[in-house]
């Protein structure tokens, strides 16, 4: 399945959304949010390699235009997302929740080491939005700040967003041979991301005699870290750029960029795209089938007798008793998964992370306070203090995405046992309905998601008391090698508080995120049963009351309802064949 194919099916699917949304027999659909699921899925390409492998360029060539800022310097700072929009807009967040709207010219100011050093503006990341074909399809371009140069804390900023890649682009440089940072960045790259592929850039550089050399020794060194063969894609992100600019489809051939774009939106395609569509196919074929069977039963209300009628209504009150029985042993069941969740995973998870920060940033801070002896006492402890909330904060977010992504997904694997179970018990009461009143009903099996934002924010700076301002105004007071040993002791205690501090907000982000998550989930699959239920009970009633009129006015409304049961099965019947080309 292509990229336009893949388009085309959404489209369809968004249409055949619109049209149940007219059909009066399908009550409380949840249309609207598979039609959110289906316009808001995203592919997360996260762009990843050493300073200077031209990442930045990469992105630029995919979108066609020059858009972020390149140098001769390692330059990116800041993660940078683009996504689809109908204009060139730029907005920055930063980490105490602040958005601002900057003009492109600007973006610099912002991303780049030089404008921004060492984050001292506190950007969170920078969202883009651009007009480009690529993006429109729920592609979005993540360009990372490169590993191994001077700037370390560039190489934390480029693990955030490995656990939400669907897939990592890997860029090397056939100017310069692979460093041990760069495979060492590479074996973390392999635990975060399922997919990983590897661009040689700079291919233009050399003869196909002398890149094919330079793509085999790169195979050679990737294997050994890798445990297996892997596909090297050579590209010039120069050519690219310029061949899409220009418009010259032989420069564009020529860099090779459209033969790796081929391969990777068709993994795109069939790794996610496919499973989502026919994901929202099969609820909304469910929904359909459903529906379809509460019209059937409202017509055979309207010429079934009615002493045989209520037997068997007397039969389903029994049956709709035991399902809600069933209901509550849900309620207490997903309970006790989502505090296991919380206390195997994510408690365990915090005080391990806990015990390695805290090692980590003692190291750190000892190695800081060696180097800034010569400062003043005051100078010292600024320093010492600003290190500590850079370390912290730099170490909070590399383990929020993946502690996020964990939780996500463990939740997810209990959501889709419970919503297995949910259907059943949904299934169970439409399929005995189905045999006592003689009615076909067809079963669809469907899944859930997670997906809730955190409010997580920083905070690092309590307001000290009288005692601790006297302590520090004495310390500075004091001869300065014993005033430096009391700093030292009291930016420990500070690293302690400020981890302790962070440990504490963001675990309780999680615990409410989870609560809140099992929540939503669980009204949302117990409103099944009470939907399922509900729309059994009024076709009944409904039929039962149209008895008392006239027989042409029953006949007037078992024709409306065999026009709408068509409906039914001319939407079911478009759908199938979206599923049909989907699979």
């Amino acid at each position: 399945m292509s990229v336009s194919v893949y388009s085309h099916l959404k489209t369809q699917i968004i249409s055949c959304i619109d049209e149940m949304l007219t059909i009066e027999a399908i009550r409380g659909c949840p249309c609207e949010e598979l039609r959110e699921k289906i316009e808001e899925n995203t592919f997360n390409l996260v762009v990843v390699g050493q300073f200077k492998r031209g990442k930045t360029s990469l992105i630029n060539a995919l979108l066609g235009a020059d858009i972020l800022p390149v140098a001769v310097v390692p330059l990116t700072s800041i993660v940078t997302i683009m996504k689809y929009g109908e204009a060139l807009r730029v907005n920055v967040l930063f980490n105490d929740g602040r958005t601002a709207e900057i003009k492109p010219e600007s973006l610099p100011e912002y991303v780049t080491e030089k404008g921004n050093p060492k984050n001292i503006k506190d950007v969170s990341e920078v969202v883009i939005t651009y007009p480009s074909p690529y993006l429109k399809d729920g592609v979005r371009l993540i360009d990372t700040p490169g590993v191994g140069s001077i700037y370390e804390h560039n190489t934390d900023v480029a693990y955030q967003y490995l656990p939400k890649s669907d897939a990592v682009l890997f860029l090397l440089s056939v100017d310069q041979p692979m460093s041990m940072a760069e495979l060492d960045f590479l074996k973390d790259v392999r635990e975060y991301s399922s997919k990983i592929f590897f661009l040689l850039n700079k291919a233009d550089y050399l003869n196909e005699r002398d890149l094919q050399e330079s793509i085999e020794f790169s195979k050679g060194v990737l294997k050994e870290t890798m445990g297996a063969d892997v596909r090297i894609f050579p590209i010039s992100a120069r050519l690219a750029l310029e061949g899409k600019v220009s418009g010259d489809g032989d420069m564009l051939k020529k860099s090779r960029l459209p033969e790796f774009s081929e391969v990777l939106n068709r993994f795109l395609i069939e790794e996610k795209g496919r499973v989502l569509i026919l994901s929202v196919v099969n609820s909304l074929l469910r929904i359909l089938s459903q529906a379809r069977f509460e019209l059937e039963l409202e017509i055979k209300s309207l010429s079934t007798p009615i002493d045989e009628l209520q037997k068997k209504i007397s039969v389903f009150e029994t049956k709709k008793q035991e399902v809600l029985l069933e209901k509550r042993d849900f309620d207490i069941l997903l309970d006790g998964e989502t505090k296991r969740l919380t206390v195997d995973v994510l408690d365990a998870d915090i005080t391990k992370f806990r015990k390695e920060l805290i090692a980590q940033e003692q190291v750190h801070l000892e190695e800081q306070f060696a180097r800034s002896k010569s400062l003043s006492s005051k100078e010292l402890k600024a320093a010492l203090e600003q290190m500590i909330i850079e370390h912290v904060r730099q170490a909070f977010n590399i383990w929020r995405a993946i502690e996020d992504d964990k939780l996500a997904k463990a939740f997810e694997a209990i959501c889709r046992r419970f919503v297995v179970k949910i259907d059943d018990a949904v299934d169970s009461l439409l399929n005995f309905s189905s045999d006592l009143f003689e009615i076909p009903y067809e079963a669809i099996k469907t899944e859930a998601l997670w997906s809730t934002k955190s409010r997580f924010y920083y905070k690092f700076k309590e307001q000290p008391g009288g005692i601790e301002i006297a302590a520090s105004s004495l310390m500075l007071a004091l001869p300065k090698f014993i005033g430096d040993k009391i700093i030292l002791k009291k930016m420990q205690d500070y690293l302690i508080r400020a981890i302790d501090l962070q440990l504490g907000r963001a675990g309780n982000d999680f615990e409410e995120r989870i609560q809140k998550s099992k929540l939503d989930f669980m009204w949302e699959m117990l409103r099944r049963i009470e939907a399922t239920i509900e729309g059994i009970s009024t076709a009944i009633e409904k039929g039962m009351a149209q008895r008392s009129r006239g027989e042409k006015e029953v006949e007037e409304t078992k024709q409306a309802l065999l026009e709408m049961s068509q409906k039914l099965n001319e939407t079911g019947n478009r759908l199938m064949q979206i599923k049909e080309q989907a699979v």
